[in-house]
C-alpha cells in the first residue's frame, strides 16, 4: 500500500500525510531493492544448478547489507505506533490497514492473500530469521573445499550476531512468532509433561500456541553451546480432539510402579536432603554438597517421570493419538480448558514446511515461561522453601448449585516439586448443598500450594473406568491457596486475597494459623501445624 498512499497524499484528500507514510515504510523501499537485486542474480544461478555454481558471493553481499536493516529496525517500533495512531484516526486508513492484499509466489494457488500491517512490517525482521536458517541448511550440504564454504560461513557468521543483536531490541518479552500468512503465532501455555512414546515414559517440554500444540524434548548439546529443542511431533489445534474411553484401545497402557517404590523413593530424596543441609553447615562440605545434590536431581527426576498415573489422551483426527500421564487432575483440567478455548476460534489447519518447523521449535527456547523441570533440587538457595509439617484440612459445604449432583472434593498439594492428590470427601448424594464435614491431616513436604477440586460423580456403567487411573468424574470446581506464608505462625494480621475464583480471608495467630477460602460457594477451613 506504500505507493497508493504516498500518491493519495500530493492529492486535495490524503489518506496519509508524508510524514506519516515516511514514518511507517522506513527503509522498506530500500530493503525491496536490496531483496530484489539478490534475487535477479540467484535465479540464473538455480536456473543453470551443478556443483561447480558459486551463491557464496550472493549471501555475503546480502549479509553485508544488514545496516539497512538495523535502520528499519531501529525505527520498529515508532512505525507500529504511527501505524496504529493512524488506524484510531482515520477510518480509511484502518481499513487499509487491516486487509492488505499481498501477492503470493507465482506458484501458488491463489494469486494474493491478505494481511495486517502489523504482519506485514515485521516481516523484514522474519526475513532475517529464514535467511539464516537457509543459510545454515545450505552450509551442511556444502564440502568444505568448495569455494562458497568459507563466503557462507561468514554470512551465517554476520547473519546470526545481527540476530543476536536485535532480538531483545525488538520486545524483550515477545511471546509470539510469525505465521508464514504474517498472523502472529501467540505462546499461550507451556510445561512439562510425561508422555508414554514406545512403551516407555519419556519427558517432553509441551508447548500451546494459538493454532497448535507442539511436544519438544531438549536436545544434547556440547557444554557452552545453546540448549535447542527438538520437535517430537506437533498437531493443529483445528484437527486435535480428545479421545473418549471406547476409542483409547490403541493407546499404549499404562505401566504403574508398586505405591511402595515411589515411597521408598520419596525417603532417599528426604534423606538427602538432611545430609545436604548437614554438610552446608560443614566447613569444607561445599564439594560433597554439589554430588549430593547431583545425586539428589537424579532421583527427583526419576520421581517425576515415574509418578503420574492420571491419563491426558489426545488424538490427531487425520493420524496418530498421544498419550500424557499427569499427577494432578487439576493440570490435566487447565491444559484441556487451555485447548477448548482456544479451539472456539475460527482455526484453520496448517501444515508446517520443514524449515517453518525449525524456526518454531527454535523459537520454543526464548518463548518458554517453564524454564527447568519442576524438582527442588533445581530451586536456588534463595528461592522460598515449601513447608514441611502436616496441615489440618476441614471441608465443611457447598452451595450454589443449579441442580441435585453427587458431590465430592478432592485437596491436592505440591510435594516433590509437582502435584499429588492427598485426600477425598465422600460422595454426598442427591443434593444442591453437601454438608460433608470431614478432617484430614495431609503431610506436606516442601509444598507451598493447595489445590481444591469438586467433582460430580459418575454413575454411568457405560462410562466407567476402563483404565483404574481414568478419571471420568465432571469438575464442578477448583481453585488454589498459596499455603507458605497463610498458614505460617506469626503476627496478627488479616488479608482480603482474590486468586482466580478463591476470595481468601487470612487470621495469623501466634501459634496456630486458621484459614478460611471460599471457593465458588465451596468453604474450606485449614489450619497449619508448624514443624
Amino acid at each position: 500500500p506504500m505507493r497508493p498512499l504516498k500518491a493519495a497524499a500530493t492529492t486535495s484528500q490524503p489518506v496519509l500525510n508524508m510524514q506519516q507514510i515516511e514514518t511507517i515504510f522506513y527503509k522498506i523501499q530500500d530493503i525491496f531493492e536490496i531483496h530484489k537485486e539478490f534475487y535477479d542474480a540467484l535465479l540464473p544461478s538455480i536456473q543453470r544448478w551443478d556443483e561447480k555454481v558459486t551463491v557464496g558471493h550472493l549471501f555475503q553481499k546480502l549479509a553485508s547489507q544488514l545496516g539497512v536493516y538495523k535502520a528499519f529496525v531501529d525505527n520498529y517500533k515508532n512505525a507500529l505506533e504511527t501505524a496504529e495512531k493512524c488506524s484510531q484516526a482515520n477510518s480509511q486508513f484502518q481499513k487499509i490497514s487491516e486487509t492488505v492484499r499481498v501477492k503470493r509466489p507465482k506458484d501458488s494457488k491463489d494469486c494474493t492473500t491478505t494481511s495486517s500491517m502489523e504482519a506485514l512490517l515485521y516481516k523484514p525482521i522474519d526475513r532475517v530469521t529464514r535467511s539464516t536458517l537457509v543459510l545454515h541448511d545450505l552450509l551442511k550440504h556444502t564440502p568444505k573445499d568448495h569455494p562458497d564454504f568459507l563466503l557462507l560461513q561468514d554470512a551465517l557468521r554476520i547473519s546470526q550476531n545481527f540476530l543476536s543483536s536485535i532480538n531483545e531490541e525488538i520486545d524483550p518479552r515477545r511471546t509470539a512468532v510469525t505465521t508464514p500468512k504474517g498472523e502472529a503465532r501467540q505462546l499461550v501455555k507451556d510445561g512439562f509433561l510425561v508422555e508414554v512414546s514406545e512403551s516407555s515414559r519419556k519427558l517432553r517440554h509441551v508447548f500451546l500456541f494459538t493454532d497448535l500444540l507442539l511436544c519438544a524434548k531438549m536436545k544434547k548439546t556440547a557444554v557452552g553451546r545453546h540448549q535447542q529443542y527438538e520437535c517430537k511431533w506437533y498437531i493443529p489445534l483445528a484437527d486435535l480432539t480428545f479421545q473418549t474411553l471406547d476409542e483409547s484401545d490403541s493407546c499404549p497402557s499404562i505401566q504403574v510402579l508398586p505405591e511402595h517404590e515411589i515411597e521408598e523413593m520419596k525417603i532417599k530424596i528426604s534423606v538427602l536432603k538432611n545430609e545436604i543441609q548437614k554438610e552446608k553447615k560443614a566447613p569444607k562440605g561445599q564439594s560433597r554438597v554439589e554430588r549430593l545434590r547431583k545425586k539428589m536431581n537424579e532421583q527427583e527426576s526419576w520421581l517425576l517421570l515415574h509418578s503420574p498415573t492420571i491419563p491426558f489422551r489426545i488424538h490427531n483426527k487425520h493420524g496418530k493419538s498421544y498419550l500424557f500421564l499427569l499427577s494432578s487432575d487439576y493440570e490435566r483440567s487447565e491444559w484441556r480448558e487451555s485447548i477448548q478455548k482456544l479451539q472456539k476460534k475460527d482455526l484453520q489447519a496448517c501444515v508446517l514446511s520443514s524449515v517453518e518447523l525449525q524456526v518454531l521449535t527454535s523459537s520454543c527456547f526464548k518463548l518458554r515461561t517453564v524454564h527447568n523441570i519442576p524438582v527442588t533440587s533445581n530451586k536456588d538457595d534463595e528461592e522460598t522453601p515449601g513447608l514441611y509439617g502436616f496441615l489440618h484440612v476441614i471441608v465443611h459445604s457447598a452451595k450454589g448449585f443449579k441442580e441435585s449432583a453427587n458431590l465430592y472434593c478432592t485437596l491436592e498439594v505440591d510435594s516433590f516439586g509437582y502435584f499429588v492428590s492427598k485426600a477425598k470427601t465422600r460422595v454426598f448424594r442427591d443434593t444442591t448443598e453437601p454438608q460433608w464435614n470431614e478432617e484430614f491431616e495431609i503431610e506436606l513436604e516442601g509444598s507451598q500450594y493447595l489445590r481444591i477440586l469438586c467433582y460430580e460423580k459418575c454413575y454411568d456403567k457405560s462410562m466407567l473406568n476402563k483404565d483404574d487411573n481414568e478419571i471420568v468424574d465432571k469438575i464442578m470446581g477448583k481453585g488454589q491457596v498459596q499455603v507458605r506464608g497463610h498458614l505460617q505462625a506469626g503476627c496478627r494480621t488479616k488479608i482480603q486475597h482474590v486468586w482466580g475464583p478463591i476470595f481468601l480471608h487470612v487470621t495469623h495467630f501466634n501459634e496456630l494459623s486458621s484459614l478460611s477460602v471460599q471457593l465458588s460457594g465451596f468453604v474450606v477451613v485449614a489450619y497449619y501445624e508448624s514443624g
